[in-house]
């Protein structure tokens, strides 16, 4: 059984000249424990993509058109209300962003950021939360001793390597 069933995908953002079709008709499905890479030149659509499996093109005015489908085991995730895509964000689902300086809040410490994103997706408290995000930094290779340092700290490679700690702390499928 697929993880993921992506059927006749069609994305639409709503621009001053009309509708611009982002996603035209993307297929494929994802299996469990598989790595799939969507290929394609500069502006086919690849981000956009893998936005709408996190529920992220309707912050930005994209529309999945209908006949459009996402199953998440085999569940329509475009029917999703706001509370179940919080809850499937981060523990069923998460997205390692490339720009990794976007995705980091530079007012908090990066375990302070990473220690928040378990709590709220799991109950543990805050302290159990930030010994666990010094773990998920270790395993990324960053030193238990700058988990209480900030973004602007860190190279670009070690704000990515952040990033990732922070995806997988909660363990998406």
């Amino acid at each position: 059984m697929s993880l993921y069933e992506i059927e006749n995908l069609h994305i639409h953002f709503p621009t001053r000249r009309g509708m611009v079709e982002a996603v035209r008709g993307v297929s494929f499905d994802i299996r469990e424990n598989e790595c799939v890479a969507l290929v394609g030149e500069s502006g086919c659509g690849k981000s956009v993509t893998a936005r709408s499996l996190m529920g992220l093109t309707q912050v930005t005015g994209g529309k999945c058109l209908p006949g459009s489908e996402i199953r998440y085991q085999g569940e329509n995730i475009l029917a999703f209300s706001e509370k179940q895509w919080r809850d499937y964000r981060g523990r069923s689902a998460a997205m390692i962003f490339q720009d990794a300086m976007t995705a980091l809040n530079p007012t908090m410490t990066v375990a302070d950021q990473i220690a928040e994103a378990i709590r709220n997706h799991k109950r543990i408290s805050k302290h159990a939360a930030k010994l666990e995000a010094i773990r998920m930094l270790e395993t990324v290779r960053i030193p238990a001793e700058r988990a209480f340092e900030y973004p602007h700290q860190f190279s670009g490679g070690m704000k990515q390597r952040v990033v990732i700690a922070m995806t997988l702390a909660c363990n998406p499928k």
